[in-house]
């Protein structure tokens, strides 16, 4: 089983430089620590044309109204590691876990946070380039949906025994409510990060790594991330003048628009996707199997139900409609 680790390139720096010092059209040839299969790297699935179509929609909605969202983005208003780590461990501590996961910092990850729930480790690139507008949004994504889940999950009688029952692969619901999570508090609710990075995808199976970044760069007009867009999208691949991808990003707009329709059928109520890890068609099976302990639902929905309803409606209304 490939790690994510497996798909950082041990010369990510200097093919970085070399693509940088080409004016970005060279196309990195990367060396890993050990070979990555297509089947590996493609085992997400490859994007289907119902959620090409909405992304599309989603993109063309976003490039319409970029000034307006993207006036209070991009500010480069980029917090401080010591002060992102005092608010994750004050967020941690409303579910008393402020001592159960470790918070670290490193240039070598590639994500700008991770959770790690099985070592207890939330990940931090370094240096962070998370800005403090967009702090509560990461923490909605990442502790109120990651790791509540998670606390949930080990008090079923289920836990570590999904196989066992035929629980089918959780990562499209847990992405997706994540994705639902972190638009809460955005001006804006919509989610086109999401459908970027789906039809980033799509054009990375066919496509250079130079390609993929201008589609980037001409969205955004930022450079940096434009390339930590295309890595993501590109790694695994050794010469990334070939066509192929890796795939995960697929999962959290797929996500997004399955976790939404079912909350639009069940009073826009999440509580039942919080049984633990599991796909939200697992949730009879969870019930019929026995669902124990009390219940802990995140923060950003125990303390307004009914305005976080709204917000999943207004949501739905600003990507669907």
């Amino acid at each position: 089983m490939t790690k994510l680790s497996d798909l950082i390139p041990l010369n990510l720096e200097e093919e970085k430089a070399k693509f940088f010092a080409s004016n970005f059209t060279y196309n990195p040839q990367f060396i890993y620590q050990k070979n990555t299969p297509t089947k590996e790297l493609e085992k997400y699935g490859k994007p289907k044309w119902w959620y090409l179509f909405l992304a599309h929609k989603i993109l063309r909605k976003y490039l319409k109204n970029k000034n307006q969202i993207t006036s209070t983005e991009l500010s480069k208003n980029f917090i401080e590691a010591a002060e992102l780590e005092k608010i994750l461990k004050k967020r941690l501590a409303v579910y008393e876990l402020e001592n159960s996961y470790q918070i670290i910092f490193s240039k070598n990850f590639v994500s700008r946070i991770a959770v790690n729930n099985s070592d207890g480790l939330i990940k931090i690139s370094l240096p962070v380039t998370i800005e403090k507008e967009e702090v509560e949004h990461i923490i909605n994504h990442e502790i109120d949906t990651h790791v509540v889940r998670q606390l949930n999950y080990e008090q079923q009688p289920w836990f570590k025994k999904k196989k066992k029952n035929k629980f089918k692969k959780y990562l499209t619901t847990e992405e997706g409510l994540a994705a639902i999570n972190e638009l809460l508090l955005s001006k804006h609710q919509l989610a086109y990060k999401s459908a970027i990075n789906y039809l980033a995808v799509n054009l990375a199976l066919k496509k250079d790594f130079a390609s993929v970044f201008k589609f980037f760069y001409d969205i955004s007009g930022d450079l940096e991330r434009s390339w930590t867009w295309t890595l993501k999208k590109k790694r695994g691949l050794r010469d990334t003048s070939q066509k192929g991808a890796f795939t995960k990003d697929l999962v959290y707009f797929e996500g997004f628009v399955k976790v939404l329709n079912y909350l639009r059928k069940n009073n826009y109520d999440p509580s039942k996707l919080y049984y633990g890890k599991i796909d939200l068609q697992d949730i009879k099976k969870a019930e019929k199997i026995g669902v124990t302990g009390k219940l802990i639902l995140p923060q950003i929905f125990s303390e307004n139900p009914q305005a976080y309803k709204e917000s999943i409606k207004q949501i739905i209304q600003n990507n669907f409609l």
